[in-house]
């Protein structure tokens, strides 16, 4: 994430109270532990889903708020035609019966051969029709290997049916909860998404500093979070920094900190305003 991709925006909000810093202070924020900065908690991840391919929304099998399990089915798309494709490649590649008939053929042709061949040995039967029973017999053998790629190959288009009816399942790619849905029962899509899916554990905290303290932080470090709302009143979280903007921004003079703060059972929540404050090690 780029923390700094709108930094005039960011800088508009207030993120960082620069009055923190005295002007000329660019000492490490470890050297005074009861500096605290303004921060903003957001989730790790936050991606719209949609489906490869276009088509009739049949079932949308969650709503807003609602928590979703990484690949689960939250969606579904008119199937039927694609069902029917699979159904039918399927039997195909069940059938065996034209496999057993050109093996057994081949298995009879063998039998004939080596009959023949006593035969021919007593000059009983000319190199004519000793030829012609070869021939027959190798090509029956060579029919026989022909329904075997055929059934190869039903089994390749049996499994191609099964991806398609596949591509019109939408599944979550993370467990999180529904931000937004989009689209109802009945509407066609094509590259709209459907749903947009959070995931609030872990937390990402969003902190802009000065350039003056470029080098202070450290991938690791750790900080003492507390939020601005009052159920949280109180309560502190400890957070872990991720990363580190390696560039920073020169119409603001500041860059980002992204932190990682754990949120099992989802009881902090996300998009609100936080408090931090460095933790020594």
């Amino acid at each position: 994430m780029n923390l700094l991709k709108n930094s005039l925006t960011i800088a508009a909000c207030a993120l960082i109270p620069f009055s923190a810093f005295a002007e000329g202070d660019t000492a490490s924020l470890l050297a005074d532990p009861e500096t605290t900065l303004d921060c903003l908690i957001e989730p790790s991840q936050l991606v719209e889903i949609g489906s490869s391919v276009p088509g009739l929304v049949e079932q949308l099998h969650f709503e807003r708020n609602n928590f979703v399990n990484e690949g689960e089915i939250v969606a579904q798309l008119d199937s039927r035609v694609e069902l029917a494709s699979l159904e039918l490649a399927t039997a195909r590649a069940e059938i065996d019966t034209s496999l057993n008939l050109r093996r057994e053929n081949a298995a009879f042709g063998m039998r004939t051969q080596k009959r023949n061949q006593q035969l021919f040995n007593e000059s009983t039967i000319s190199a004519q029709d000793m030829d012609k029973v070869k021939t027959e017999t190798y090509i029956a053998q060579l029919q026989a290997r022909q329904e075997e790629d055929n059934k190869r190959i039903a089994v390749l288009e049996a499994e191609r049916a099964r991806q398609a009816l596949e591509r019109r399942t939408i599944r979550s790619p993370i467990s999180g909860v529904i931000v937004e849905r989009y689209k109802a029962v009945g509407e066609y899509i094509e590259a709209e998404p459907v749903y947009r899916i959070a995931n609030l554990d872990p937390l990402h905290v969003e902190l802009i500093l000065p350039v003056e303290q470029l080098g202070t932080i450290d991938l690791g470090m750790k900080a003492e979070i507390s939020l601005d709302i009052p159920s949280q009143e109180g309560v502190k979280h400890v957070a872990v920094v991720k990363s580190v903007d390696r560039v920073a921004d020169a119409a603001s003079g500041t860059f980002g900190v992204l932190l990682s703060m754990p949120n099992s059972g989802l009881r902090i929540p996300s998009g609100v305003r936080c408090n931090l404050s460095m933790l020594e090690e």
